[in-house]
């Protein structure tokens, strides 16, 4: 089979073009492969110094070259958004990295002031829905989880992939004749240079680990606290950083390390200096040697979530893989995980009280934290193989690629036809008015005119 793998790609710093460049190999060794991105999106294109790489037109040009299209759709516009187009023109299959796609879909309609295309989108997932119901939601009023709208890329295509069961009830509530596989989020194999330390004194750590202590001034002594990954006020780090006030006032020699990729309206370094957290470091985004540093360690890592967009979390994968004892949120598709793999927390009023109990028993019980941890490993390396996952999308790609899709293209484009120019400015005008309040109040006048900027230049606007 010859497949079309469309999608972000480094040096984008999305989780997406890592996922697509781990999984390659896999799908190499069982079908013919051939990658496209969007160039204006994707920089220098440093997948294209070990893949050959094309730009989505050449793909457009010419797609009964292929067999089966593979899209990776997740939310983020501009990574994502020529992806959403090629998929809408040459139906295939869709990998969903996000299973709540309405800021994309708001993006994508809203702040040009086609309010009639995402309303119309809306009421294809969602058709007993009021128009008031999608006004006040386009108005940014209510539950913004309300219309996930992950339905609108399952009716685009032969068959929708997701990653947890959570992700796959989202769409077929939205779309229930979708043909929707569900598979476990691969754990990559550790590179010949990172090494499974789950359990190591200081003393016998790798050179990674010695020289990330050395770099960040971590004694060996310390009891290390880590959450890692695209860091967003969804993954509960106000309730973390507060868990870990109460702790450390108990046990003043522990530090809690954050490193990942920061969103523009979660300032985070500043939010810790506020807050006088003690012990408390943002990393900010590190190179993948600093991040094994980080990782090996770690005697506790946190990944809690809440609310959720149906995604895995590829960091929380690598750290169950790696053996780690993970604090999760009991909630969504991290409930998913059986109980003895990892440690969950309710979400609730008590959250932070129950997350900061856990580390105190864990901080003199290393004998849990190792049997915790080989659970973890174990359980991913026999339910999360790339090989498993490889296998089921290439099956999967084969038995679809002749089905038809949920709407035809030209359905889709009458969906998508805007309101006419003048309306449309309209609208424009005042959404993005709006969403410049809401920011400007958030972040201050100085940010939003940076940020406003930033998103004229990158073409997001």
């Amino acid at each position: 089979m010859k497949l079309a793998c469309i999608g972000p790609l480094s040096p984008g710093r999305t989780g997406v073009a890592g996922f697509t460049e781990s999984l390659l190999p896999y799908l190499r060794q069982r079908c013919e492969v051939h990658l496209f991105t969007d160039r204006r999106s994707s920089g220098g294109l440093a997948a294209a110094r070990r893949f050959p790489v094309e730009d989505i037109s050449v793909f457009l040009s010419n797609p009964s070259a292929y067999d089966a299209a593979l899209y990776n759709m997740g939310n983020h516009y501009r990574f994502h958004k020529r992806v959403f187009e090629a998929l809408t023109r040459v139906p295939s299959m869709a990998l969903l990295h996000d299973c709540v796609l309405n800021q994309f879909f708001a993006k994508y309609t809203l702040e040009r002031g086609d309010f009639g295309a995402f309303s119309r989108l809306v009421q294809l997932c969602w058709p007993n829905v009021s128009s008031g119901d999608v006004a006040q939601f386009m108005s940014m009023k209510g539950d913004p989880y309300r219309f996930p709208m992950a339905g609108v890329v399952a009716a685009c295509s032969r068959g929708t992939i997701v990653m947890t069961e959570y992700g796959r009830s989202i769409v077929l509530k939205e779309a229930p004749r979708a043909n929707v596989l569900k598979v476990n989020f691969p754990y990559f194999p550790i590179d010949s240079g990172r090494t499974q330390t789950a359990g190591l004194s200081a003393e016998t750590q790798s050179e990674s680990a010695q020289a990330f202590r050395e770099k960040f001034g971590i004694p060996a002594r310390c009891f290390v606290v880590a959450s890692v990954g695209h860091m967003t006020p969804a993954k509960r780090i106000d309730v973390a950083l507060e868990a870990f006030r109460k702790f450390n006032a108990k046990f003043p020699e522990s530090v809690f390390l954050l490193s990942g990729e920061v969103s523009p309206r979660f300032p985070l370094a500043r939010s810790i200096e506020r807050g006088n957290f003690k012990n408390v470091k943002y990393l900010g985004y590190l190179a993948r040697s600093e991040l094994d540093g980080l990782m090996e360690i770690a005697d506790v890592c946190v990944n809690l979530r809440y609310p959720s967009n149906g995604e895995m979390s590829a960091s929380l994968i690598e750290m169950l893989g790696r053996g780690k004892l993970v604090a999760v949120s009991n909630y969504a598709q991290f409930a998913e995980f059986p109980d003895p793999t990892c440690v969950k927390i309710d979400i609730g009023p008590s959250e932070s009280l129950d997350l900061a109990d856990t580390l105190m028993r864990l901080v003199s019980d290393a004998n849990r934290r190792h049997v915790i941890g080989l659970a973890a490993r174990d359980y991913i390396s026999r339910n999360h193989s790339p090989e498993a996952a490889a296998d089921a999308i290439v099956s999967f790609a084969g038995k679809q690629s002749r089905s038809e899709p949920l709407l035809p293209p030209e359905e889709v484009g009458r969906l998508l036809k805007p309101d006419n120019l003048l309306i449309r400015f309209r609208q424009m005008a005042a959404y993005n008015a709006k969403r410049l309040r809401v920011y400007r109040q958030e972040q201050g006048i100085a940010e939003t005119i940076r940020q406003t900027l930033r998103r004229v230049s990158a073409g997001t606007q």
